[in-house]
């Protein structure tokens, strides 16, 4: 199977809270099929009932936390997601006011986990998002690892949580496991299987390390089966020794993540898939996978814009990202018998956010679908704020262009049996799904003006990235219809004017450098279209530019307005060199120590009994002109003023941006 470019979207997202108008009838049908699973089936007053249960994992991308977010509103698609799947929650990752409400007796058997994205608190795991782990985590993917291995242990709690109404492992010893063990290929090689003699030194605790994993999760998994054996059917009368709270049939599993979350959804379906092999090899059933001694079924698998960017990054160029637990010949490598519905990025141009392809070698498992969306990485899995840097009218965020991929995987994840159930959840749940008529008309006109539908990843982005680039033509700041005359960025606040401006005056800084490079090659230079691979610098890039590029040129209205008003400038925002605020508070922050100096400055040069004095220096406030001009505005209005800005991905190196766009999505990342 190929990629696929995104189809045109139908008017009924707009009802998507609404069943009936969302969905289709034979489609209703579908899911009322799935159902049959949810729905105990009574017996006689002397009978147990028998059930199912549910999983569901949701792991947040890169900064991005469900808490945090209830103030800016910029809640991801995982969250959202979060939102609409019933069932209990892991007591203390989030306020009690986000658990599920409706008939909430009803779904007793149905669990929901919640990973917070790394660079953000998360007390579970160690994560205190401080000096370390903050910049860390958003580097280089730290605690990302601690994450999985707390998901596999919330798991295991679920099944004991459902017979029991207690958590099998308890804080203290998930510390210790996050201590003692290592998740990569080599330790989940190990965890099924007969294991070949020791060869080598031994770990911690006698077990050497790469069988740690394995020793932990076996003695923990031989507790859970001590504890709910009774509840097992009798090999006999198929009847288990204890029938309440009910006779479980089969556990069903779906999961979701974003950015380095669906990372760490990738790896973790793996390791999970490994976990569930040993419980059932540790009963004697090896070849099938059980959880607590329960049949185990995968039902989906959801993910938006993988990045794994985990240990070094392709930021500098010549590396994959694919360090520790995120290798991608194995851990990210998606299972082909799972459902998989992957959402990528069309105009994701930093280099420290390449794709990882859910395809293997460039060909796709008949079960998994990788559909390209426009907009730029947080523009898929969500994370901006209802009108950030412009970017659409509505308060709500209803016109926002994340809103189609998150309708997207909801409908796939739906009507692939996961149990969500938009229509049951609060209001707040629902108005975060809403979305407007116009943003769906603006949508498919774009759509309608790309012309490769279909076909290997990188071709569909080479005509994406490439559109992407002759609008930022069409908005240089030089040109005839420049980025400031825009309605959008009129609209945006001076933080996010501060930051579109000073990104496209480097813009055009790359361009008088690319036009004197190409004047320079000469009329019999042969321009070309660059090999795929992670080490191409800003020259063999702009070869490709080159065998296309129009110093003038018409963009049709339809691309226009679409980037205008939706695609987010990812890269403008982004900065990589510390001490450059990436958000208002950090801007306040530093406008603020700007002004501390400024005024102990001016309090040395009024010192008349120093000042003078053949000794005595006054201090500089260490302050530009402009930084100066900016200092005296902020006293004045305590408002963040105009000013330009610095710190992003340089052009003049492999980290470039115009070339940049077009490595991102040539550099091969499928498994």
């Amino acid at each position: 199977m190929n990629t696929q470019l995104s189809p045109s979207v139908n008017v009924n997202f707009t009802n998507v809270s609404l069943k009936e108008k969302f969905f289709s009838q034979e489609e209703i049908e579908t899911i009322k099929a799935h159902e049959k699973r949810e729905n105990v089936k009574k017996g006689q007053p002397k009978d147990s009932c028998t059930t199912n249960l549910f999983f569901g994992f949701f792991f947040d991308g890169t900064k991005n936390n469900y808490v945090q977010a209830e103030t800016a509103r910029n809640h991801s698609n995982v969250a959202r997601l979060y939102d609409c799947y019933p069932g209990l929650s892991v007591p203390g990752v989030l306020p009690k006011t986000t658990d599920w409400v409706t008939d909430a007796s009803q779904y007793t058997n149905f669990f929901k986990v919640y990973a917070p994205g790394v660079s953000s608190p998360f007390k579970e795991v160690g994560d205190k998002a401080d000096w370390l782990d903050e910049p860390f985590g958003a580097a280089a993917g730290r605690m990302g690892e601690r994450r999985i291995l707390w998901s596999l242990v919330q798991a295991i709690n679920n099944v004991h949580r459902y017979f029991l109404k207690v958590p099998l492992v308890q804080q203290p010893e998930m510390d210790a496991m996050f201590r003692d063990i290592t998740l990569n290929k080599s330790t989940r090689r190990n965890m099924t299987g007969k294991l070949p003699p020791m060869t080598s030194s031994f770990g911690k605790k006698g077990v050497r390390s790469d069988r740690m994993a394995r020793a932990v999760f076996e003695r923990i998994l031989g507790r859970l089966h001590k504890a709910v054996a009774q509840h097992w059917p009798d090999c006999h009368t198929g009847r288990p020794g204890k029938i309440s709270p009910a006779v479980v049939k089969t556990i069903y599993i779906s999961i979701f993540g974003f950015s380095r979350g669906a990372t760490q959804a990738r790896a973790f379906t793996n390791w999970l898939q490994s976990l569930c092999e040993l419980d059932a090899q540790l009963r004697g059933k090896s070849g099938g996978m059980s959880l607590g001694g329960f049949p185990v079924q995968f039902d989906f698998l959801g993910l938006f814009d993988t990045v794994a960017a985990i240990g070094v990054g392709n930021t500098l160029g010549g590396s994959t990202g694919h360090g520790a637990w995120a290798d991608s010949e194995d851990s990210l490598r998606v299972p082909a018998s799972i459902p998989c519905l992957h959402l990528v990025a069309a105009h994701e141009i930093r280099r420290s956010f390449p794709v990882d392809s859910i395809s293997v070698g460039g060909a796709l498992s008949s079960r998994h679908e990788e559909i390209v969306l426009p907009g730029a990485h947080s523009d898929i899995g969500c994370g901006y704020c209802p009108t950030e840097q412009g970017r659409g009218t509505d308060p709500n965020g209803d016109d926002m262009l994340s809103r189609i991929p998150l309708l997207m995987m909801y409908r796939t994840a739906r009507l692939s049996g996961v149990p969500l159930k938009l229509e049951l959840a609060g209001t707040s749940a629902k108005s975060r799904f809403a979305l407007t008529r116009k943003a769906i008309a603006d949508f498919n006109a774009y759509i309608a003006t790309c012309q490769v539908k279909t076909g290997p990843l990188h071709l569909i982005m080479r005509e994406q990235v490439r559109k992407c680039i002759e609008w930022r033509i069409w908005r240089r700041v030089s040109g005839a219809h420049p980025l400031q005359s825009s309605e959008s960025f009129s609209r945006a606040s001076n933080f996010d004017k501060n930051d579109l401006y000073s990104a496209a005056l480097e813009f055009e800084e790359e361009i008088q450098k690319f036009t004197e490079w190409r004047r320079e090659k000469g009329a019999h230079t042969l321009f070309r279209a660059q090999h795929r691979g992670f080490n191409n610098d800003h020259e063999s890039e702009w070869l490709e530019i080159a065998t296309w590029w129009k110093g003038e040129l018409s963009v049709d209205p339809c691309v226009v307005t679409f980037f205008d008003n939706y695609v987010h400038d990812s890269r403008a925002w982004f900065k990589l060199r510390p001490g450059n605020p990436d958000n208002e508070v950090k801007a306040h922050k530093e406008l603020q120590g700007w002004q501390r100096r400024r005024e102990l400055d001016e309090a040395n040069v009024k010192q008349p009994t120093l000042a003078g004095k053949s000794d005595y220096k006054v201090a500089s406030d260490r302050l530009s002109p402009e930084q100066r001009r900016a200092v005296d505005e902020y006293r004045k209005t305590k408002a963040i003023p105009r000013m330009s800005n610095t710190g992003r991905e340089p052009w003049e190196s492999p980290i470039a941006w115009l070339a940049g766009s077009l490595s991102e999505f040539l550099c091969g990342t499928g498994s």
